[in-house]
């Protein structure tokens, strides 16, 4: 005789996925969101870079910039871009280098923001080692706050005065391709769109100066297509050897009295005696003969 138990029971639950896998499928979809993020930001940074350069390379060889290839630099390209709008007023004074400032300013400002963050962390592992030690981690905590709300305000600092030097230097560059107004509205604009000012920038390139705002160009040497001599007119090997000037005039001739040669016998037997030139000495022996016969008979008339 068999003993057995055979249970089956069904609730009427349908099969679903359990929390480990609804888990993951969110983490994957967080995660491929976040790498789209990431690619979509390098793009419109190379975009953003490349426009920029191509439109700093080319204000800075049309003002006469001695370096162009400084727009291709990081760092340099900054620089480029302060020494393009020139001194600025400020008030009373005037900024003569902002391309210096443009460098020195996000220096400046990324190393106090280092400094406070590495004290935070220092302060921080302080008051945790306290705190476990002795239990008195109060004084530790209130500096973290205190070090927390100084690096907020260094970083909000840092970025006002990048965005305020930013806009003074392209209204700057952008009042002598266009409008005032339209100047300071792009300026503007160029803060708070991120492919703005660089496409912004490529555009104004183009454009020809404001009447009366052209930069001022150094003079250009002639090109004489790669010869740095100009060219000179072809002169005659006798004309270069004895100039005009120090020629002397020649004393003019006393007029030579032909006398009438008649042919002799000598000359006819000569081979070498022109024929031509004989029978012209015979035309004038003929010519003096007529002259000296017509006053011979002039005065037998009278």
């Amino acid at each position: 005789m068999e003993y057995g138990n055979d249970f089956d029971f069904s609730y009427g639950v349908p099969d679903g996925p359990t929390m480990s896998s609804s888990g993951s499928d969110i983490f994957s979809v967080i995660m491929t969101v976040y790498l789209l993020v990431i690619v979509a930001a390098v793009m419109i940074g190379i975009v953003k870079y490349v426009f920029k350069s191509i439109a700093l390379y080319r204000l800075a060889q049309r003002t006469g910039n001695a370096n162009p290839w400084m727009a291709w630099v990081p760092f340099a390209r900054s620089y480029l871009q302060g020494d393009l709008a020139g001194s600025m007023p400020l008030k009373k004074r005037r900024l003569q280098s902002p391309g210096l400032w443009k460098v020195l300013i996000p220096l400046i400002g990324t190393a106090v923001i280092a400094g406070l963050y590495f004290l935070f962390i220092v302060v921080a592992g302080i008051g945790t080692a306290l705190s476990y030690s002795t239990g008195m981690g109060a004084g530790s905590l209130t500096l973290i706050w205190v070090i927390v709300f100084l690096l907020i305000i260094a970083v909000v600092a840092l970025q006002a005065i990048e965005a305020v030097l930013d806009v003074l230097v392209n209204f700057h560059i952008y009042h002598r391709l266009t409008s005032h107004n339209m100047a300071i509205i792009h300026s503007v604009l160029g803060i708070f769109i991120p492919m703005y000012e660089a496409i912004c920038l490529f555009i104004m390139s183009k454009k020809p100066y404001n009447p009366g705002m052209e930069p001022n160009l150094p003079p250009q040497a002639p090109n004489f297509g790669g010869n740095p001599i100009p060219p000179t007119m072809p002169v005659s090997p006798a004309a270069s050897e004895t100039p005009a000037e120090s020629v002397s005039p020649m004393p003019a001739e006393a007029p030579v009295q032909q006398v009438p040669v008649t042919p002799t016998e000598s000359s006819a037997q000569n081979p070498y005696v022109n024929p031509m030139q004989v029978q012209g000495t015979e035309n004038l022996a003929k010519d003096a003969q007529s002259t000296e016969a017509e006053p011979a008979e002039n005065s037998a008339e009278k």
